[in-house]
């Protein structure tokens, strides 16, 4: 067996997923929670030092716009649940470091097959649920069966065996080269889960919104300690045992939820709070102007996200080339690029990933108007005025009426601007296009129409982890993967280009970075050369933080500071 192991200490769970998934959890007041928190930074009036002399964070106040009301370690169901990649108080096998390799999180290293299809590995015997009870080989078996019988998970579909090798050690086979296609998957954002809590929900759906005051305990850094639903209130202590990537600088932590970011923001400018965080909403960059406290930072990194454009490749428009290829000359980017992001926004390149994403192509064509260009080129095509109204008709005469259909989302409004100067670009070069708000007047209904393909130009959104995670080029394409329903695999493309759709597939579940990398390659490539879709900004985005108290904070592309390494880097000052 050819090892490619990965050895590095343990990290720690981050990204807010904690505010879900806490550990003994009880259910109180706003005002019990605010005593106490208050208690215990009363209490820690010593300094307290780690090993190495560094100072540690006594009480880490997190503000979030994101309510949270499910507090179950396994359930996805709100938007805490799915923050990807790493947990808060889970025991998440892997996670993905800053330059996109896969690394030991709860797992302290692993090797995997030439094939593919065995994974070995190593596990903390020391580690324990925030309930104190010891973390078992029997926790880690159960789960891999739990995800497989009970979650039906796709990722273990193929799974043959899970066995221990030995003392901290232990294999995983499938028949199918599926490892790496898991680890760099949901082992990111489900964790090990304790037998003897969940072995009640085998061979049933009762898990997934299991309430008891059981429900949240991980064997992540932090166990929740105390909750108050209404007041959106919870606090969060450090388990010392579970200290995977060394000292935990940070010992407890609390998590505030305000209305809106507005809200947030003068939170940040009174001290309320040390730092924003909610899971792919960055602060929006028109609200950088209220930072009046020199001491806030406004958190400014590149994001691995975008603003996309798909062509409904199933209808008459979208599916010529020439078509699509004058759309792109006609738009005016530096507006469309200011009108998402600001004054810091980057004009695309053809593509759609950004270079904030592993994988990224260098060199490919950066897009730029040209009106001129777009007329000849619809032209060339025979879209021509034949009734002089002003708008151009299809080659064979028929009337062209372009779809431009904004994603249903709480960010309308910036959904609805994109489509205006998309609408009005299209105009400029003869070709009348128009938005029908009725299909997209809720998510269900956008969703439907989507799917059906029922647009010529859909604009859309892609969260941080673009490519591999939640998949920029799933959007684009149209046939599932072999055996899985279409209605199922967020499949809202309409492109069918039988390579492509194979690589997308192999990508997802590629067992390798080079096969991943191979993959990903080749679909820039491809979108950049037939323009089925593109991005249509690259932006920075905003994570702001004080740095009055704190020091070493460690400000993560698309993240923020609220991430993978901060219970780790995170000092007083």
């Amino acid at each position: 067996m050819k090892s490619r192991k990965l050895i590095a200490l343990l990290l720690a769970a981050v990204m807010l997923i904690g505010t879900m998934t806490g550990c003994n959890q009880s259910t109180t007041t706003q005002a019990e929670v605010q005593n106490e928190t208050e208690k215990t930074t009363e209490e820690k009036t010593t300094e307290e030092k780690t090993e190495t002399g560094v100072k540690k964070v006594k009480n880490l106040v997190i503000g979030t716009t994101t309510p949270n009301t499910t507090f179950n370690l396994y359930s996805q169901t709100d938007i805490f649940g799915r923050i990807n990649y790493v947990g808060f108080v889970r025991g998440n096998w892997v996670y993905e470091a800053e330059d996109g390799s896969l690394q030991p999180y709860f797992f302290t290293s692993f090797d995997i097959s030439d094939d593919g299809c065995v994974l070995d590995f190593t596990w903390p015997t020391t580690a324990v649920w925030g309930d104190g009870q010891p973390v078992t080989w029997d926790d880690i078996a159960f789960t891999i069966k739990f995800l497989a019988e009970t979650a039906k998970s796709s990722y273990f579909l193929n799974l043959v065996s899970v066995e221990e090798t030995g003392e901290g050690k232990g294999r995983i086979t499938f028949s199918q080269p599926d490892v790496y296609g898991w680890l760099s998957g949901s082992a990111m954002m489900q964790g090990v889960l304790p037998k003897h809590i969940w072995e009640k929900f085998e061979g049933s759906d009762e898990y997934k919104n299991y309430t008891g005051e059981d429900a949240a305990i991980g064997c992540g850094p932090y166990k929740l300690v105390s909750k108050d639903v209404d007041a959106q209130v919870s606090y969060y202590e450090a388990i010392p045992e579970n200290n995977y990537h060394g000292d935990i600088t940070v010992e407890s932590v609390t998590i505030k939820t305000y209305a809106d970011a507005t809200a947030v923001m003068a939170a940040l400018n009174a001290g309320e709070i040390d730092c924003y965080y909610a899971y792919s909403s960055p602060i929006d960059y028109t609200l950088m102007d209220m930072i009046s406290d020199p001491a806030v930072d406004k958190g400014e990194s590149v994001y691995s996200g975008c603003n996309q454009m798909t062509f409904g490749m199933t209808r008459k428009a979208g599916s010529d080339y020439n078509f699509r290829l004058a759309v792109t000359k006609a738009m005016d980017w530096a507006l469309l690029s200011k009108t998402i992001g600001g004054d810091d926004a980057v004009i695309p390149c053809a593509g759609i990933i950004p270079p904030s994403c592993n994988g990224y192509v260098e060199g490919l064509p950066q897009f730029a108007q040209d009106v001129e260009e777009a007329k000849k080129i619809l032209n060339d095509a025979g879209y021509l005025d034949v009734n002089a109204d002003g708008f151009r008709e299809f080659p064979d005469g028929s009337e062209m009426k372009i779809l431009v259909v904004p994603q249903y989302s709480k960010d309308m409004n910036l959904r609805n601007r994109i489509a205006e100067v998309i609408v009005d670009n299209l105009a400029s070069v003869g070709v009348n296009a128009y938005v029908d708000q009725s299909i997209i007047v809720n998510s269900e209904v956008w969703e439907s129409n989507i799917k059906e393909g029922n647009y010529d130009i859909a604009i859309g959104y892609t969260t941080a982890g673009v490519a591999r995670h939640t998949s920029a080029f799933r959007y684009y394409v149209y046939e599932p993967k072999p055996g899985t329903d279409r209605n199922a695999s967020w499949l809202w493309g309409t492109y069918t280009d039988p390579t492509f759709n194979e690589t997308v597939w192999r990508m997802l579940g590629a067992h390798s970075s080079e096969e991943y990398l191979e993959c990903i390659t080749y679909l820039q490539n491809e979108a950049a050369k037939t323009l089925f879709g593109t991005a249509l900004s690259w932006t920075s985005c905003y994570y702001p933080y004080r740095t009055d108290k704190y020091e070493n904070w460690y400000n993560r592309a698309s993240w923020g500071v609220v991430n993978d390494e901060l219970w780790y880097t995170l000092t007083a000052k």
